[in-house]
């Protein structure tokens, strides 16, 4: 398993979630929708890796942010 994985994003909006799944996996990274529970209904995080590899995860973080989706950050996984 690995130590990494980037957070592209979070939002109550399956079809923003899906959108920026498509993205992602359009450019040949690994990626995953994570559904939480929530009082007010659903969230949704898109989720990259998991990475071992801190090279590996910051090169897919400028390729994810060369796409436009500037708020993705990077966490423990």
């Amino acid at each position: 398993m690995g130590k990494y994985k980037i957070v592209v994003g979070t939002t109550d909006r399956k079809k923003r979630a899906q959108h920026q799944y498509n993205l992602i996996t359009k450019n040949n990274i690994n990626a995953d929708i994570k559904i939480y529970k929530v009082d007010s209904g659903e969230l949704y995080c898109v989720e990259a890796g998991p990475y071992s590899g801190k090279k590996q995860v910051l090169q897919n973080l400028d390729k994810i942010k060369g796409l436009g989706v500037i708020n993705a950050f990077i966490t423990s996984a």
